[in-house]
């Protein structure tokens, strides 16, 4: 144990070797915790904030009052506290893959995992099983009061009975009748539902299957539900109107207006609307008499990778790839902006991965297998690339072609704007190349996150040089002003610097929330991390662990 020294002990030697040791002591520490976030030559803040899920979907309040959110992303649903907005995993992965989900009188908790064709569900004493399998677009499902269950298959059109014991076949109860999408059924045995194709609410029938039109007119609608007074609550996918009608003479009001797109639309015990933002990740809460709008559970994006800088007018925006349609980004602002369409069900402008320059922006999309470029000005598609593999990182050639980096084949591809077949080989036998960053004119910089390596593969011939190895999961590049190369090592949560002539490294921002793990993508990169340098020595990184934007500065 050590003892404070009495004042009238430390004489000026004294004091002199004290504050000699001390400063020592601080010194050594401070070049111990370089690795650490406190001490490291980058302080991180927020540019964009986050929120706890990945995308939000079907939602409906649960016997226990809280709201169950689906994720098809992260296939997965989420429990939330509305009156906190806590939030936790209520079925984990793979088995909560859910598009849109219902309970049963018994407590049973049915969805639907719209990417495997199955209607699962949840026994109170919580065994899953499978309800329903070869339902292609099985999208709404909704039980009766008497536990009775019927879905629908939005696409396909059709309209079903499915027996909750899954052992008899579905029975088909209508066709062709305007793609039902999320509906309710009341106390009394009626349900009500948007039929999507052709903008109305609808009445039908559960023993016939026969339609009654309730209202008309009010363009794509996504969900339906009823307060306890009877009263019926619309929401727009692209339009983001939430509609309020009467069931008796089919009068509509609109209540509010919200970001689109939006998805599904719950019913509090108060008669409060909640909603489910998609794009956003996120849940609000509308005040049906006055339309206030509520924050349930935040959210800017639904899964963010990679990232581009573009400047103009001596302003940055990032560029941002997210599974759910590329944003933009201020980067003093923070403010998060589409250039495209997010509510594209044909052409959904979803991203893995982005590169730019003054004309055009050029995506790759892992969940899609395709590569495809847009123009920078007016986001109209130019041209469309599909990918055998699992593309990931994506550069642009001074010719304006793109070169990707496919994932699962271990090859860097040339693709060609005047030739949409060609797929040139520029360099093969790679092992899990996902960043990819112009090395001049004549060579990429190449990350190998299986490898854990850092490559310089030229683009002549695809001989590769060894810059750095020992990475952990390599990731996201970038240039740094210095010339050096940032690079996101996602398996450490670290953003390092590699001086491309002598591999030497120095770990520039640590304990980052980067590294998640995401179903149905390659493990274990799952979504890259992206990283983009900024003016004035500023990092943009971006977080798959809470969907968040973060600002590196130097400190």
């Amino acid at each position: 144990m050590h003892q404070k020294l009495p004042a009238r002990v430390v004489t000026p030697v004294i004091r002199c070797i004290w504050l000699a040791l001390s400063c020592a002591v601080l010194a050594t520490a401070a070049a111990c915790s370089n690795n650490g976030l406190s001490s490291a030559p980058y302080r991180v803040e927020t540019l964009v904030s986050g929120g706890p899920m990945h995308g939000a979907k079907g939602i409906s309040f649960g016997p226990d009052g809280r709201l169950y959110v689906c994720s098809v992303q992260a296939q997965s649903i989420y429990r939330v506290d509305v009156a906190t907005g806590e939030t936790a995993t209520a079925v984990p992965a793979p088995d909560g893959e859910c598009d849109d989900i219902a309970f049963a009188p018994d407590g049973t908790m049915a969805w639907t995992a719209i990417a495997s064709s199955e209607i699962r569900a949840r026994r109170p004493s919580g065994d899953v099983y499978r309800v329903a399998t070869r339902l292609p677009l099985v999208n709404p499902l909704g039980y009766t009061a008497d536990g009775r269950l019927f879905a629908a298959q939005v696409g396909i059109d059709r309209f079903l009975e499915i027996d909750p014991a899954g052992s008899k076949p579905p029975r088909v109860l209508a066709k062709g009748i305007g793609n039902l999408n999320s509906f309710e059924i009341t106390a009394d045995g009626r349900l009500y539902g948007p039929l999507a194709g052709v903008g109305a609410v609808a009445r039908i029938d559960l023993e016939s299957g026969a339609i009654e039109p309730v209202a008309t007119n009010l363009g794509m609608l996504s969900a339906v539900n009823l307060d306890s007074r009877g009263q019926i609550y619309a929401i727009g996918w692209s339009s983001g109107t939430l509609w309020k009608i009467d069931p008796q003479n089919g009068a509509a009001r609109i209540v509010t207006t919200l970001e689109p797109p939006l998805d599904n639309l719950a019913i509090g015990p108060d008669d409060a609307v909640y909603v489910s933002q998609p794009a956003r990740g996120a849940i609000l809460r509308v005040d049906p008499a006055s339309g206030e709008q509520r924050v349930v559970v935040p959210g800017n994006l639904s899964m963010p990778g990679g990232l581009a800088l573009a400047t103009g007018q001596e302003r940055e925006t990032l560029v941002v790839a997210d599974d759910f349609g590329f944003r933009l980004v201020d980067t003093e602002s923070g403010a998060v902006s589409a250039l495209a369409d997010l509510a594209n069900f044909m052409d959904p402008p979803a991203a893995t991965d982005v590169a730019l320059n003054d004309d055009v922006i050029v995506l790759s999309d892992v969940a899609r297998s395709r590569v495809y470029m847009v123009d920078r000005r007016t986001a109209r598609t130019l041209h469309k690339w599909p990918i055998a593999g699992k593309p990931y990182g994506v550069a642009l050639l001074d010719s304006g072609d793109p070169v990707v980096a496919d994932f699962a084949g271990g090859k860097l591809l040339r693709l060609s704007r005047t030739d949409r077949q060609s797929r040139e080989v520029i360099a093969a036998g790679l092992s899990g190349p996902v960043g990819l960053l112009a090395a001049g004119s004549s060579a990429l910089y190449v990350s190998e996150a299986l490898a854990g390596r850092l490559l310089r593969v030229s683009l002549e011939d695809g001989s590769t040089v060894i810059v750095r190895e020992g990475l952990d999961q390599p990731e996201g590049l970038t240039l740094l002003a210095d010339r050096r190369i940032g690079v996101v090592e996602a398996g450490a949560q670290r953003v390092s610097a590699i001086d491309p002539e002598t591999g030497a490294t120095e770990i520039l921002a640590s304990g980052l929330p980067i590294g998640d793990s995401v179903p149905g993508t390659p493990a274990p990169v799952h979504v890259p991390s992206g990283i983009a340098a900024g003016r004035n020595g500023v990092l943009y990184l971006t977080s798959d662990r809470d969907q968040s934007v973060l600002r590196l500065v130097p400190r």
